[in-house]
């Protein structure tokens, strides 16, 4: 059986790989019996724009680059019926993991070709959807580092971005509600908050998000010694980080957070505010479609 899909390109994703292999991935693609065709972002939020305005003609819309592509191309398909598909080259790729589509064209085509879709949960911030997960805190101060690195992507990225920057983070107040009910107003490191289980190119500060079980994972990392940090940075890899000591799991629906000092936030990698005051986050169970290998 054949399909129709679009592909968007963001050509500085990848530090520019998608446009020098986007000759190959229609190369792979042309070998199929389905139909691609290729639209080209000319700025931030493009891909949004284009997600809309195409998708109605398209069995599904597939965003070709990293995290941030995909997030944009999800902006323009929330709350319509049509699936996103991914093509990962970026930075990170973690929605592509969380949807078992590898770094490789050949098979990221199959994968698209077996037409496999399934519904997913979504996230909100503020007026905005993401698909994969919110930072607030060091986890953004780090994204906004690992964003500036010239040689290093995915999660030696992030590694050499979290080393760099613990001398110079300093933990935050927080306030927090999980669900409507106050859980710290202590300083904290990070809060991470997961659709997904991926992060900052495969590492697992909530291994056990799901994109389909309706609820948000959050780890929530308090003020600690630098050299505790350090020394428990491969569970960041292995996903053991809630053995921590003082470090909080925990699922919801829903969490609020604020603080009276300016906190960076990013969603899906891409940077929401470098100042937010307050952040509102809450699941949106079941109310996407996604082209992935299940």
């Amino acid at each position: 059986m054949s399909y129709k899909f679009a592909i968007i390109v963001n050509p500085v994703a990848g530090k520019g790989k998608t446009v020098h292999n986007l000759p190959l991935l229609k190369e792979i693609a042309a070998k199929t019996k389905s139909r691609f065709d290729y639209f080209i972002t000319e700025g931030p939020l493009h891909a949004t724009k284009i997600a809309d305005r195409i998708h109605q003609e398209y069995d599904a819309v597939v965003a070709y680059g990293g995290d941030g592509t995909a997030n944009e191309v999800m902006n323009g398909l929330a709350g319509t019926e049509t699936p996103i598909g991914v093509i990962p080259e970026g930075t990170g790729n973690d929605f592509a993991r969380c949807i078992n589509v590898p770094h490789k064209f050949e098979r990221a085509i199959q994968i698209l070709d077996e037409y496999k879709t399934r519904l997913m949960d979504l996230g909100t911030i503020g007026n905005r959807v993401f698909i994969n997960g919110v930072g607030v805190g060091f986890d953004a101060y780090v994204n906004v580092k690992t964003k500036s690195l010239k040689m290093l992507k995915g999660s030696m990225a992030y590694l050499y971005s979290v080393l760099s920057s613990l001398a110079f983070w300093k933990s935050l107040p927080l306030a927090i509600e999980i669900d409507g009910c106050p859980i710290s107003t202590d300083r904290s490191f990070l809060v991470a908050v997961g659709n997904g289980w991926a992060c900052g190119g495969g590492l697992k500060l909530n291994p056990q998000a799901n994109i389909h079980d309706s609820l948000l994972d959050v780890c929530l990392i308090p003020e600690m010694p630098v050299w505790k940090l350090f020394l428990n940075l491969r569970r960041l890899k292995d996903g053991t980080i809630a053995e921590v000591p003082g470090v909080l799991t925990m699922r919801c629906q829903a969490i609020n957070i604020s603080s009276e000092k300016p906190l960076p936030v990013h969603f899906d990698g891409e940077i929401f505010d470098a100042g937010a005051g307050e952040v509102d986050i809450k699941i949106v169970p079941q109310s996407a479609s996604v082209v992935g290998a299940w």
